[in-house]
């Protein structure tokens, strides 16, 4: 092999290997969001709240996204919503809990816990959905 053909072959190679990591690198991983399993039907979603440990904890079940926003294991201690921010529909949601809301981390829009909109860019209320405490079971209803 000669030396012009060795090095085309190895930036080649080199170009190959830069690019299938790059489309790794930018694939959606399997985050604890994303890996929840689908625990109900239809309009209705569940979860065990011992999953949500910590205030601030958060998990997307059925396209409902559940969040701890308190320390007790009472019903007002979470809250069910759309699992995007209804400016673009990034799913960066997060509760604040020194300022008590919730703030998309992609623009900045933030809603109070009631789901009304404090800050835009989003222009409309945060879907808050209605909620039942079983035991540990927490199960929101989609309207």
């Amino acid at each position: 092999m000669e030396r012009d053909e060795f090095l085309k072959s190895l930036g080649i190679g080199l170009a190959l290997v830069c690019t299938g990591s790059c489309f790794t690198a930018c694939s959606k991983g399997g985050d604890s969001e994303e890996a929840t399993p689908n625990n109900g039907t239809g309009n209705t979603a569940s979860i065990d709240i011992t999953s949500l440990a910590n205030i601030g904890s958060k998990s997307k079940v059925n396209g409902v996204l559940f969040i701890r926003i308190a320390a007790s294991n009472t019903l007002n201690s979470f809250l069910a919503t759309e699992p995007a921010c209804p400016h673009e529909g990034q799913e960066q949601l997060n509760w604040v809990q020194s300022e008590n809301k919730i703030r998309c981390s992609a623009h900045g829009s933030e809603f109070s816990s009631t789901g009304s909109l404090l800050v835009g860019p989003a222009t409309r209320a945060l879907k808050i959905y209605n909620t039942t405490l079983t035991g540990t079971t927490l199960t929101a209803t989609k309207s």
